[in-house]
């Protein structure tokens, strides 16, 4: 029976019954704050559990997370480092004594297990290594040599870390989930050592949080708050409600990319939407939903936008009058949540296109060393683009290139 989250009278979610455990472990005694309250906000029991001096006592450790649990109940553990290497041999072999397991989430282990095992189908896995920023990095490879059916001694073989498949860095080989972060070193998650990098950081959680997720089989409903957000930014207009949707921890953030507006933190936000988003919606403004992507911890919005511009708009045309021009484009919008809340939204669209339609760009204003190399104008695209978005066929494609 999966779990399900509840939104609850705070607006937050909960669990429909006991909260599912999740034990973090590293070699340290303590370990990193923001990490511990990052999966406390998303409705988990957290508990830390140092590796000590390791050994027999933290593998017995291992052994007996699951005491007292009922019928039903299961755990989920996140690693670092040795400790990840550590619960990654101690569950790859099934025990009873470690059956209540649903999730291992490993990063950065120091050694993982044979890449042609396939590990047990009872709990899910994860792998995160770094490649390194410096050097490339290694990872030590369990093998169990075999002869006439008998398993030899384990050796620890070092295998060079590579960056894997296509952009994600999916180590397409492994036969278990593993994945790779380029240009970043051990200790990339954790916000208080040097190596932490955000970006690597968060491309983690979110594959972390969905695994840990899906073992738990739980459901959460991201896009009640993210549809009081757009309400209240186009429609009511409220700043308080619309603040109300935003995280306080971690500090949220707005960025529409191409003009760099928005704000960092709930006092800026406040006062950007307050005084420069709010009141600078024109009249004709118009927006219809596209496609829309959920995911694990974001929502991912393509939206047609349409108005006239008839009022200053500081988040689109900073510092531009009003030139009565109709602008038709498509906005990506990619919204990151955390404990329920709006933590930050990125907002991208083609800004060539509106200065365009406003009469600010003249694609035919070519300068002179193109114009000697034979460019007429500048490949850039009015209001045709977002309609042929909207319906493929209502434009011709590839106008500008000259021999198609």
């Amino acid at each position: 029976m999966a779990l399900q989250f509840l939104a609850n009278s705070n607006g937050w979610l909960s669990f429909s019954h006991s909260t599912p455990a999740l034990y973090i472990t590293s070699e340290d005694d303590e370990f990193d704050l923001e990490t511990l309250r990052a999966w406390r906000e998303e409705g988990f029991n957290v508990k830390y559990v140092p590796m000590g001096k390791g050994g027999k006592q933290y593998v017995n450790t291992l052994h007996h997370l699951g005491d007292g649990m009922s019928i039903g109940e299961r755990y989920a553990i996140v690693a670092f480092g040795d400790a990840a290497a550590v619960c990654l041999e101690v569950y790859s072999e099934p025990k009873t004594s470690t059956s209540k397991l649903c999730s291992l989430i490993a990063y950065y282990p120091t050694s993982i297990p044979d890449t042609r095992q396939r590990l047990s189908a009872s709990f899910r896995v994860l792998v995160h290594l770094a490649q390194g920023a410096h050097a490339a990095e290694s990872v030590g490879v369990s093998r169990r040599p075999e002869v006439l059916g008998i398993q030899g001694k384990r050796k620890i073989v070092q295998k060079k870390v590579t960056p894997g498949i296509g952009a994600g860095g999916l180590q397409a080989k492994i036969e278990y989930p593993v994945f790779t972060y380029e240009g970043v070193d051990p200790g990339f998650a954790e916000h208080d050592l040097d190596e932490y990098d955000a970006v690597a950081d968060a491309l983690a959680w979110s594959r972390s949080l969905s695994m840990v997720r899906r073992g738990f089989g739980a459901e959460v409903d991201l896009e009640r708050v993210w549809e009081e957000n757009v309400e209240q930014k186009f429609h009511e207009k409220n700043t308080k409600k619309l603040i109300d949707t935003y995280s306080t921890s971690p500090a949220p953030y707005v960025n529409y990319t191409p003009t760099m507006t928005g704000g960092i933190g709930t006092d800026e936000l406040r006062r950007f939407y307050k005084d420069y988003f709010l009141p600078s919606s024109p009249p004709s403004f118009h927006m219809r939903l596209l496609s829309r992507t959920i995911g694990v911890d974001r929502i991912v919005d393509e939206l047609y936008i349409q108005f006239k511009h008839t009022t200053q708009m500081p988040w689109i045309l900073p510092g531009i009058p009003p030139t009565n021009q109709k602008v038709e484009i498509v906005v990506v919008s990619i919204v990151g949540m955390r404990g329920g809340k709006i933590w930050h939204e990125r907002a991208y669209w083609d800004q060539a296109s509106v200065l365009f339609q406003v009469g600010l760009l003249d694609p035919e204003e070519v300068g002179e060393e193109l114009k000697k190399e034979g460019l007429e104008m500048l490949p850039v695209a009015g209001s045709e683009a977002a309609r042929k978005i909207m319906e493929v066929e209502s434009e011709e494609g590839n106008d500008m290139i000259d021999d198609w």
